[in-house]
């Protein structure tokens, strides 16, 4: 530190002024030179390369010139056990959805053909016996067989009849169908609400996995369906033409007292 230190402030007709003159040894010495000969001096560069041209209070922030804008999302509530409920819903009418439609394609563009075709193939064998006979009957034979079944059986009749009856069984399975098809769309619109409330409350659902299980499953069940139906249904004898003759003779005895 320096000795005798006398500092000499300004005379009284400069008051305010912010030089200071500092004496050492009753030696005047003046600031530093702030001349270009002085800012070039080595000394004064070593230090302005180690003094940061901003400090550290002074650096300014990105986000005080562009804040960034953080939207905050309300946070939900979940009841309890919401998830787990909603999880398991989803899988089931999922599920449901996928069997619906395979049932409803099964049914009636092949089970439903099976079945007239079984009904057709036992009547039709029935009816071929007693065409195949009556092939050899003679002219005269053939009228009075005519003459005999004219005044109980209106050939005419029978066939409007059949007609008729065929376009009302039509319109019937169309509406059957249609039925059908509206419980799908039911429960796929039970599954698609049920969709839009997952969206809304913002529960995380595995998607992905949840629709490769259940199309698995219901792929699976689709291909024992067919076996199943293919080698045990199908293959199942119903009542045969012989039974049929069978009962047919036996109302004919009782009713009627003919053919005995």
């Amino acid at each position: 530190m320096y000795e005798n230190v006398n500092e000499l402030k300004t005379v009284d007709s400069m008051p305010g002024s912010i030089n200071e003159l500092i004496s050492t040894n009753n030696r005047l010495k003046r600031p530093p030179s702030l001349s270009e000969s002085f800012a070039w001096t080595p000394e004064n560069i070593a230090r302005a390369n180690r003094i940061p041209l901003i400090s550290l209070s002074d650096k300014v922030d990105i986000d005080d010139i562009c804040p960034v804008v953080v939207v905050v999302e309300p946070s939900i509530k979940y009841w309890k056990y919401e998830k787990a409920i909603v999880e398991v819903f989803i899988k089931l009418l999922l599920h449901i959805v996928l069997i619906s439609i395979f049932e409803t394609l099964f049914y009636f563009l092949y089970v439903s053909s099976l079945e007239n075709n079984g009904i057709e193939t036992t009547v039709n064998t029935f009816i071929n016996d007693a065409v195949t006979n009556c092939m050899n009957l003679s002219p005269l034979d053939i009228q009075v067989i005519d003459d005999f079944l004219d005044p109980y059986i209106n050939a005419t009749q029978v066939i409007a009849t059949g007609n008729n009856a065929g376009i009302q069984r039509m319109i019937y399975n169309e509406l059957i169908s249609r039925r059908a098809w509206a419980y799908v769309g039911g429960l796929m619109g039970l599954f698609m609400a049920l969709t839009v409330y997952i969206r809304c409350r913002r529960i995380k659902i595995n998607w992905w996995y949840i629709i490769f299980e259940n199309t698995s499953m219901v792929v699976l069940l689709a291909l024992y369906e067919l076996m199943f139906f293919n080698t045990i249904i199908y293959s199942y004898e119903p009542i045969s033409t012989d039974e049929i003759s069978r009962d047919a003779i036996r109302k004919f005895q009782g009713s009627c007292g003919i053919l005995k």
